[in-house]
Parts: C-alpha cells; structure tokens; sequence
C-alpha cells in the first residue's frame, strides 16, 4: 500500500508541474515577428518608353526601379542583409519565354525605423508586336532579400508567379531566356 501512495504522490507532483508550464508558456508573449513583417517595400518604376529606328511602331523601353526598404519596428535591427533585384520581359513570340533583362546585388543594414533605398541599374528592351513581331516586354520585378547566413528572409514580386523560385534566381544569367519554372526557354 505505501507503494501505491508514493506513485500517487510522484503523479501528483509530475501533474502540477505540467499544469505549471502549461501555464506559463500560454502567457509568454508570443515571439516577435520577424523581417518580413516589420519592413515594408516600395519599389517604383522609372519607365521611359519611346519609338527608335525602325518601323514607326518598334517600341524601346529603358527600365530602371527605385527600391525603399523601411524598417518599422523600433526595436529591431537587421545587419549584413543582402539584396538581389531581377527585371523580367515576356518574349512577343514565345508567351512562355522570359528574358532576364537585369540582376542587381546590394547589401545594407536597417536600424530601427530606418530606411535604405537602391536604384537599379537601366536595363533596355526593344520590341514589336504587330508585323515583323520581335523582342521582349517587360513583365516584373522580383526582390530576394537573403541575412548573413544566405537564409531567405523575404520575397516580392510584382507578379506572384515567380515567387515559389525566387530563391534560386542568383544563378541564372543575363539576357538569356528562361521559362517561369527557371528552365532555359527559347524565345521563339
């Protein structure tokens, strides 16, 4: 019988301490949310579409973005990230075909209710699509924003489609074609 009331008392025991922390990891403040929802972005587009050589209805666009990272939270700090900004343009003869008409690389540092703002490079495409149809047009940008460790820690897209790969991005190239699965793509 006495064996029986120590097991009853070390269930009891065991019990209480379980309610316990039961109890206080319910009243713990919940952890704070992380890069993605304490900075906000802005990118904006410098367009400048104009009609060069050619044909009357050939169409060049020079393309450039400003992008504006602001850190809202009063608290945190983020340090050593690293940006990347893709520039797509949608191929007039192949609609599943994507040229990568610029990749830009920054790094910055945001203090609490701090701002850091990149301006990409000016990239240029050049296209028609009514009878000798070529080019490319643009389509979107995409924004990677990787912390020290290489750790993606957001993703934007003007254009949600490119989301889901926008991690593997930093190793495509250049004015090459790609289809949205980052597979290289013909243009025609």
């Amino acid at each position: 019988m006495m064996g029986g009331m120590k097991w009853n008392a070390t269930l009891v025991v065991m019990l209480s301490a379980w309610i316990i922390c039961a109890k206080t990891q319910a009243q713990a403040p919940a952890p704070l949310p992380g890069f993605e929802q304490r900075v906000r972005v802005e990118v904006l587009r410098d367009k400048k579409t104009r009609i060069k050589g050619g044909d009357a209805d050939d169409k060049t666009d020079q393309i450039s973005f400003t992008v504006k990272l602001t850190n809202t939270d009063t608290r945190a700090t983020f340090d050593s990230c690293k940006g990347e900004f893709y520039v797509f343009a949608e191929s007039i003869l192949n609609r599943k075909a994507f040229k990568l008409l610029g990749a830009d690389n920054f790094e910055f540092a945001l203090p609490p209710r701090g701002t850091h703002s990149f301006t990409s490079k000016e990239t240029t495409t050049l296209w028609d699509r009514t009878d000798a149809r070529f080019g490319a047009k643009y389509d979107a940008w995409v924004l990677v924003v990787r912390d020290a460790a290489g750790k993606v820690i957001l993703k934007k897209s003007s254009a949600p489609t490119w989301l889901p790969v926008a991690e593997q991005m930093n190793t495509l190239n250049e004015n090459s074609f790609y289809g949205r699965d980052l597979k290289p793509a013909r243009e025609r």
